[in-house]
């Protein structure tokens, strides 16, 4: 019979294998889980699971401590849940999902500082191919659009001063605030953290981890204005099936979906607006506010005004908001 260390290097090398661990983390996933977290992991690497049902698998039937260990490994981002006739039910995350958790929630206390910005670069990296993947194969059209800010709207027969972000989030049964998990995870500025509005069912998920909670929709107006103020671009982020289930406040040092715009030139992820913005150079006074507001680097100046490249404005409105003589505005982008 083999000898029970034996069984638990065997039930290791099976779960980092079938969670996709990368050689490299190896030493970290191994500090992640105790050993008797990993017998429990061990079993839900397949579909989900009760607790009735790992009990019934498991050699040493600790039954009492069963269901504590799947809520905990549940609350530290390892587990997915959900319900089946009427009881919880749990499946593992892949390493990716693990440390997508992780990085996003600042867990960072038993990651060594040398291995962070390694996990850091291939958390990033997955999340780009897992997401071009979902494109290329129709489960996504893109990964996040922009919304344009609503004091940005001029009022015409074209459009209407309406706060697309808010029509959102008024449809949304569940509204839940989080910490940036992208300026958590990268720590790359000190824009404001408490920004990310989750909706619906992953938003109650969030909350039943014990990250994040339920707010109002006059707070989330109030989240969104702040977000403005700092100079940060709304995205509508969407999951397979295009359901949006997150509005984000992004910065484009942080944010993963302008990291792959800008610095691997992944165009596709993020969907432009119906919008566009103008200039009137009569009206410009050459403060060029508007420049360092584009995150999208679709601003230039040229002769001591501010010039537009059509061809980079997303439509989000930050340069509207930010020029005290009204010299920018939005219009259709189909009008020009």
């Amino acid at each position: 019979m083999p000898s029970s260390k034996y069984l638990l290097e065997s039930q290791y090398q099976d779960l980092i294998k079938a969670i996709g661990v990368p050689s490299e983390f190896l030493s970290v996933f191994r500090r992640l889980v105790s050993l008797e977290e990993l017998q429990v992991l061990y079993f839900l690497t397949g579909e989900f699971l009760t607790v009735s049902n790992v009990k019934e698998k498991l050699v040493t039937k600790k039954s009492t401590k069963i269901s504590s260990i799947l809520e905990r490994l549940f609350q530290r981002g390892f587990l997915k849940k959900k319900i089946v006739n009427n009881d919880s039910a749990y499946k593992c995350q892949r390493f990716y999902g693990i440390m997508s958790r992780h990085l996003r929630e600042h867990r960072y206390s038993i990651i060594g500082p040398l291995e962070l910005n390694p996990l850091r670069r291939y958390y990033l990296n997955t999340l780009i191919a897992n997401t071009e993947n979902d494109i290329t194969t129709g489960q996504l059209k893109y990964s996040s659009e922009v919304i344009p800010i609503n004091k940005a709207f001029i009022l015409s027969q074209h459009i209407l001063p309406i706060n697309q972000a808010i029509q959102i989030l008024e449809k949304a049964h569940f509204i839940t605030l989080t910490n940036c998990g992208c300026r958590v995870a990268f720590e790359n500025c000190d824009n404001p953290i408490e920004t990310c509005l989750i909706l619906n069912e992953v938003g109650e998920n969030s909350v039943s981890r014990g990250y994040g909670r339920k707010i109002s929709i006059k707070k989330a107006r109030k989240v969104l204005e702040i977000a403005n103020q700092a100079g940060l671009v709304h995205l509508s982020i969407f999951l397979p099936g295009q359901e949006v289930y997150a509005i984000c406040s992004c910065c484009s040092c942080c944010c993963h979906e302008f990291q792959a715009l800008l610095k691997f030139n992944k165009s596709f992820f993020i969907a432009k607006t119906d919008y566009m913005a103008i200039v009137n150079p009569d009206e410009c006074d050459g403060c060029l506010a508007c420049i360092k507001r584009c995150l999208f680097g679709a601003r230039e100046e040229n002769n001591g005004i501010s010039m537009i490249n059509k061809e980079k404005c997303y439509g989000c409105g930050l340069c509207v908001t930010s020029c005290p003589t009204k010299a920018t505005q939005l219009v259709p982008r189909t009008s020009n």
